[in-house]
Parts: C-alpha cells; structure tokens; sequence
C-alpha cells in the first residue's frame, strides 16, 4: 500500500467522522495522519529538505486542527471548511493545506511553530511528491517517490479503523500554564450547523429546509418542541429562521394571565405579522400557557392559514389570513397543550434533551473563547456537574466567571479561568457540586421536616415561591437527580435526597 493509498483511508475515516459529528473519532483519525506525516519525517531515506520540510509543515497543521477541535469542538468554521462541509473563503480547505495555499490562515500554534520556508511552499516543486513509507505500511525505504492525493472523495467503503494512540499534538490547557487563545467562534449559534447537541433534531431540520429551499418554498410543516426549560428551544426557533431566510416573530405565551389578555396580545401580534406580508417563522414559547380556547383558535391558521379568534364580548371574530408562514411553538409542559395542536405537528414534534457531559464541555470553550478569554479542563470538569444540562446555567456561569477576573474598580485582572477561580466562584455563590443553590437546599429540608407527602402549592408557600415557579425552574431538576417523588398524595423526599442532606451537615 503507498503513502497516497493510506493517508486517502484515514483522511476518509475522519471526513465520515465529522460528518457524523462525532468528535472523538474524528480526533482518531486526524492523530493517525499526525503520525503518519511524523512516521515519514523521521525515515532516513535520503528525502530531500524541501519533501522534509513539507512533512513537517503538514504535521504541525493536523496537529493544529486536532487543537482547535478539542478547544472549539467540530462545529468551529476552519474545522468545516478542513472537511470541505461548508465554503468559506477566510479558511483553508484541504487542497489549500496539501499546496502551502492556506498557510496565511492557519491556526496560530501551528503555523507559529513552523520555519518561514516551511510555511510558503506554495511553488517549490510542481508536485506534492513524498517517499513511500517504510516497514509499517509493508513498503521498502527506497520506494520510489509518489504523489500526494488532492483531498479524496467518499467513494470507497470497508476503510480501515485508525489507532487510538494520541499524537505530541498541542498540549491541552493546565492550571499551571494558560492556553493560548484559539481565533474565537461566536458566543451563541450563529446557524444550525453550529448548533451544538440535539442532533437528533438538528439533522432532520437541515434536511427539511434543504427539501423546501430546493422546491422553492420558505417555510416548513408545523414544529412542536418539548423539553426542560434551557435547552436552547427558542435559538432553535431562530435559526430555523435564519436558515430559511425569513423574518423570525415570536410570542412569550408565559406572560398572559387571562382569556382577554391574552386573545388581545395574541390577535396584535397575527395582525402585526399579516401587515408584513412575507414568509415569516412564528414561534410561540410557553404554548401551553395559552387559555385552552386560544390554542383551539390556532387551528385555523395551521389548517387554512387564516386566524379566527374566538367571539369577543359583542359576538364579533377577526380573521386574519397569514399567507406563508412556519408555526413552531415550544412547550416544557406538554400535557397543558391541546392535542388538537400537537396532532397538526405529528411529523415535526422534537424532544428535547438534556446535554451531554462532552456538549457541555464543547459549550463551555465555546462561549469562553468566544469572549477573548482561557478556561482550564479542570474547570470546565467543576462547572459541568452544576450547569442542571442546561445552556442557560453554562450562559449564566460563563458571564460570572468572566466578572471573577476583573478587581473591585473595574479592572481586568486576567483572562484565564483556572480551577481556583471557579471554585470560588461557585462558593460564593452558594451553589454546590450537584448544582443546588440554597434555594433547592431550602425544598430539600421543608420536605425532609414534613412527616408526609406534600403538594406543590403548599410546598411552595413554605418556601416563599409561586408554584408556577417552583414547578418550572425547581422541581424538574429536583426530580431527575433522583431527591424528590411526586405521587397522586404531594411531594416526598427521596433516601438519596436524606443522605445527601446528612452529608452536607457533618
């Protein structure tokens, strides 16, 4: 097998990786091209200084990129454009990097790390022309010279599995040495493709909209978004938007208290978007507030595109026809949503989930380079576990470690986020290693008093909270870690829970 035959199968290896979105083997597969390119540097086979230097220059880039992935994660726009996923003219493509053309743009820690006639070998030979390896490909040292491939395509399948041995790539972050700053992505998602987690959902939106564009239409089938609160529901909503290239509307249904309040606001709102009278996305976050005569009122928009409010006091109906328009509406309650309306969003209704460990940690780099600044894997490791799995805790966290690194006149004192810095961020704060703050540690101990089941609203007054409160930002969190049941008769402590209290106490 030559040089060009192996490095087609593990560059393929790591493209299908990060088309899959999976992080861990796409850093397998660029570590085996880092070793490949070192393998052949070391060989004492009488390559010339400019092949040498080419090796060297083409070692320091993937071990670059394994960098960034590691620090920003797949969805970082140089990594996309590496993989040929996304056209951007500010990044280097493959073929760039394999001709010396992408050199100007590279990452920092390694286009740093190179010798200048390293960097520019655009032009110095008319080929990419690189000895065949030795013993470990099962070729002779004196091989006569090849041609490096331009990036391979996908066309070939059975490719091997790449080691799981890790190159001397760039060190990671320690407390002890701050990282170098990597060119920074954008604090919040700035399209679907870099919207990270959720993946079950995000694949088919993209597929969705990509159908439609290529029909010529704007807009989509009804969606219905279910999960906790946090877990980025109405930046989807937006960037469903933003993909499709319509005007995003949207309608907070949490505020309303009342039917006449609320078919006011709602009828303001529908009039205000017909006026518009252009493809529109319309979300509605917290459906399930709305008066159960209003979400009955929304299936003549989502049937015939024409609102029908219900009578008002004088027996009088608006109609307001809405020509082309997306209806997503997200709910963290979904037994309050008529099913009525979840029935018109049977092909489109998502699931939420909570992130994962490694999602979160990728959020966290994210967001903190983003702002300019360094975190340690230490202290992403400290604020995981209290981030509930949550993007609003992460947004939350990220902006007040930010804060730790200024004095008390307003001066910034650093811009690298270490393991001290977060733990006495999180200690003056009160929120502990499970991510309870005092407040659920309040919940905790009023029903650990109670010698029987209690309900929410009674909970709720003991703690000084509205139950709707209590119901929406506490009890979720409360439940899935296990500390509290809930029952036909109230809420109960758990014997987890009673331990945990017990430990907190000695």
């Amino acid at each position: 097998m030559t040089f060009s035959d192996v490095f087609r199968e593990k560059y393929r290896f790591a493209l299908r990786a990060a088309r899959a979105n999976d992080r861990e083997a796409t850093l397998a597969g660029l570590a085996d091209l880092y070793e490949l390119f070192a393998a052949q540097y070391a060989l004492n086979n009488g390559d010339s200084i400019v092949v040498k230097a080419k090796l060297s220059y083409w070692q320091d880039v993937f071990g670059g990129y394994i960098q960034i992935i590691r620090n920003c994660g797949l969805q970082d726009k140089r990594v996309q454009k590496f993989f040929g996923l996304i056209d951007d003219i500010d990044a280097p493509s493959l073929e760039d990097i394999l001709s010396g053309n992408g050199a100007g743009v590279l990452p920092p820690q390694a286009a740093d790390s190179l010798p200048p006639q390293s960097v520019d070998i655009a032009g110095i030979v008319d080929a990419e022309q690189i000895s065949q390896p030795s013993d470990p490909l099962q070729t002779q040292p004196d091989a006569p010279v090849v041609t490096l491939p331009d990036a391979p395509n996908e066309s070939t399948s059975d490719l091997p599995q790449p080691s799981t041995a890790q190159p001397d790539a760039p060190p990671t972050v320690t407390d002890e040495t701050p990282a170098e700053t990597v060119a920074a992505p954008a604090y919040t998602p700035d399209s679907l493709e870099n919207f990270i987690g959720q993946r079950h959902i995000v694949k088919v939106l993209l597929k969705e909209i990509a159908i439609a564009l290529a029909q010529g239409k704007h807009h989509l089938d009804n969606i219905l978004l279910l999960g906790n609160p946090g877990l980025g529901k109405t930046t989807l909503m937006r960037l469903i938007a933003a993909k499709l290239g319509v005007r995003f509307e949207w309608m907070d249904c949490s505020q309303y208290r009342n039917s006449r309040q609320s078919m006011k606001a709602l009828q303001n709102f529908l009039i205000r978007i017909a006026r518009e009278n252009e493809p529109v996305v319309i979300g509605f976050d917290e459906i399930h507030c709305l008066p159960d005569e209003l979400q009955e009122s929304l299936l003549t928009l989502l049937e015939s595109r024409v609102y029908v409010s219900p009578p008002d006091i004088n027996g009088n109906v608006k109609r307001i026809p809405i020509e082309e328009f997306t209806f997503i509406a997200a709910t963290t309650d979904d037994n309050k949503v008529k099913n009525t309306i979840k029935d018109r969003c049977l092909r489109l209704k998502f699931q939420l989930v909570d992130y994962t460990t490694d999602e979160l940690a990728q959020i966290y780099r994210t967001k903190v380079f983003a702002k300019g600044l360094t975190i340690t894997e230490e202290a992403i490791q400290i604020c995981i576990p209290r981030s509930r799995g949550s993007i609003r805790y992460v947004n939350s966290f990220v902006d007040g470690l930010e804060r730790e690194l200024y004095d008390a006149n307003g001066n910034r004192l650093s811009t690298h986020i270490d393991r001290e810095t977060a733990l006495k961020f999180f200690e003056e704060r009160g929120i502990d290693n499970m991510g309870l703050e005092n407040k659920d540690i309040e919940i905790l101990n009023v029903l650990n008093e109670a010698n029987s089941p209690m309900g929410a609203e009674t909970l709720s007054a003991r703690v000084g909270l509205d139950p709707k409160k209590y119901l929406s930002e506490f009890e979720p969190y409360l439940i899935k870690i296990g500390f509290v049941d809930v029952s036909g008769r109230g809420r109960s402590l758990t014997e987890k829970a009673k331990e945990y209290l017990k430990e907190k106490e000695k």
